[in-house]
């Protein structure tokens, strides 16, 4: 992303964009870089990690969410329900 770059840079994103709409333009000439495959796939995988921790926070979100209004309901389940199920005894 184009802001945690720019971050990594010590720049505002903004100033990030405005050169790759210049280097895509050709206003700024670029040289080409080769990265290493062995980075690459590193910086690939560490990418799909943050993506995974991600959707697990929110999901543990949910399942928190979840056990609350479980609990809550058994606290205030109806009292005709409860006799019902001692005679069922």
């Amino acid at each position: 992303m184009v802001s945690d770059v720019a971050a990594s840079l010590c720049i505002h994103p903004f100033m990030l964009s405005k050169w790759r709409k210049q280097a895509r333009e050709g206003l700024i000439l670029t040289k080409e870089i080769d990265i290493d495959k062995d980075v690459a796939a590193e910086l690939k995988e560490l990418r799909k990690l943050k993506k995974d921790f991600e959707r697990l926070k929110v999901e543990h979100d949910h399942l928190k969410k979840a056990i609350a209004f479980t609990s809550a309901r058994k606290g205030t389940s109806s009292p005709s329900s409860s006799t019902a199920r001692k005679r069922s005894r």
